[in-house]
């Protein structure tokens, strides 16, 4: 009978220490935490040297402007180069869209189907521009979607996008 008693002490007097390593180690982990020094890494540093840009299949470089003059007249410039060995075909989607009510945006009707200008090129670049004379002033957006195809594997396609207002 002592036996049981002194061992139900010694369960007890485990428990208790149990408890209380697990508050030390908690503790400890907290302060261990608190006091490790965050680094941040700094790309100015990364871009200076190095420049990062995503990989594509059969498309070297974009480049796509757009702007709208006081008068309400939109310019959009469009310079896609792909590889001379690979890209076969170009198609440059372009549409614009107003806001209204400050929520919705809708496609401005141009004049063609779907209100979208639509141009293929079969040649492995392209430099050119488009010019829209907006009806009234307002907030504008452009989207511009390049799908460049070609022997590089899958067509690339590349999205651009830009707000301005009159």
């Amino acid at each position: 009978m002592m036996d049981f008693f002194i061992h139900q002490i010694k369960m007890k007097g485990d428990e208790k220490m149990n408890q209380g390593i697990k508050k030390i180690l908690v503790s400890l982990l907290a302060f261990c935490l608190l006091t490790t020094p965050v680094f941040s890494v700094s790309t100015a540093a990364v871009t200076a040297k190095y420049s990062i840009a995503p990989l594509y299949n059969n498309t070297a470089t974009v480049l796509t402007s757009m702007a709208i003059n006081n008068s309400g007249k939109m310019s959009i410039n469009y310079n896609v180069a792909g590889f001379s060995s690979l890209t076969t075909k170009i198609s440059i989607t372009t549409y614009i869209e107003k806001k209204t009510l400050g929520l919705f945006w809708m496609r401005v009707d141009n004049g063609q189907a779907n209100e979208q200008w639509v141009d293929t090129i079969y040649d492995y670049k392209y430099n050119g521009s488009r010019t829209y004379q907006l009806a009234s002033s307002g907030t504008y957006r452009v989207t511009v979607v390049y799908k460049v195809y070609g022997s590089g594997g899958s067509a690339d396609e590349i999205e651009y996008q830009k707000t301005d207002s009159y």
